[in-house]
């Protein structure tokens, strides 16, 4: 089986945004970023009013207001910032051959990805997961690294449901993982 794509920079950061939310590790930094900004916002707040003498129920109040602020606010400047950083990265001149056109075939034995001066083949047992989310799939191949599949490579959602049978297929004939 055989398709033919474009990859465009919202791809790139939809596989960053993908793997930020599904890595447990990136997930417990975003975690932890929260919960210390929260606490130096209520906690710092309330020592400088301790310490200009200007503590009181009100300012208490404002510092937990702000923290809960900081809280919901930092997964949003998590975001916009990995998609600037990513569409910086993307655009530069000497990665203007990763957004092109792409032909993906699904071999007997291996993934075959040729375009934007790619030749690659990735053996079915190498795919470490594939995961998907609202318009792509990311086929892992390895920890940090995926080939980015978007669902606009198939006209129809027939197309698109064969090709992800035709891959856990495969990948599980050849003793690869299937986790999303």
């Amino acid at each position: 089986m055989q398709i033919k794509y474009t990859i465009q920079p919202d791809d790139f950061v939809a596989f960053n945004m993908s793997y930020m939310y599904s890595s447990p590790i990136m997930r417990a930094n975003v975690r932890n970023i929260r919960l210390i900004s929260t606490a130096i916002v209520l906690f710092g707040g309330i020592t400088l009013m301790q310490m200009l003498d200007k503590l009181s129920v009100l300012s208490v109040f404002v510092y937990v207001i702000l923290s809960f602020i900081t809280f919901y606010m930092i997964p949003i400047f998590i975001k916009k910032k990995v998609k600037k950083s990513v569409l910086r990265m993307v655009l530069q001149p000497q990665n203007s051959h990763i957004c092109s056109e792409k032909i993906m075939t699904l071999g007997e034995n291996e993934i075959s990805l040729v375009g934007g001066g790619e030749d690659s083949k990735y053996a079915y047992e190498m795919v470490e997961r594939v995961a998907d989310d609202e318009e792509h799939y990311f086929i892992y191949v390895g920890a940090m690294s995926a080939l980015i599949v978007p669902h606009r490579a198939f006209e129809t959602g027939e197309e698109k449901a064969n090709f992800y049978n035709k891959l856990c297929e495969h990948i599980q004939q050849s003793g690869g993982k299937i986790k999303a």
